[in-house]
């Protein structure tokens, strides 16, 4: 078993801040991350703009793949194999009401990950939250080189 890590912070939204890059390449190749779990959330729930309160996000190995047909939007391509976890939040009142989140069990980041979060309506001020647990593996060379080939999106399942 690995140990265990965890990256959680707020952003804005993907038309505001971009593709965030949550790891940066460190060159060494023999090691790497599983994604555990991906959460987001809008992080003033006392907020009476309650449109602002869904959000959806998505983890890809290359900020482009978060990029959906509408350049302000992410869009979900689970046929993409550079997005490796997806994720929404819904809310009502002061309480998350409706969750969803599916990570891809088999990917390793080896190099960078990035992280693109969308909401139905949201300004420049309106914050995010996002938590994502990762298990740091060790990997043979061979094991390496496979999973950087799998984050350039080659078909090697």
């Amino acid at each position: 078993m690995g140990k265990t890590r965890v990256l959680r912070g707020r952003c804005r939204t993907y038309q505001y801040d971009g593709a965030i890059n949550l790891i940066q390449d460190d060159q060494r190749f023999n090691h790497g991350f599983i994604i555990k779990k991906f959460l987001i959330a809008f992080s003033d729930l006392s907020s009476s703009s309650a449109g602002s309160k869904e959000c959806f996000a998505a983890l890809a190995t290359h900020a482009d793949a978060l990029e959906g047909p509408v350049s302000t939007v992410i869009a979900w391509n689970w046929d993409d194999k550079r997005q490796v976890a997806w994720a929404s939040s819904g809310h009502e009142d002061s309480f998350a009401e409706a969750t969803f989140e599916l990570v891809d069990p088999t990917h390793v980041v080896v190099r960078d990950l990035y992280l693109g979060l969308s909401a139905l309506t949201a300004t420049s001020t309106n914050e995010f939250v996002y938590y994502v647990e990762l298990e740091q593996v060790s990997l043979t060379d061979n094991q390496a080189v496979l999973a950087i080939v799998q984050e350039e999106a080659q078909d090697v399942n």
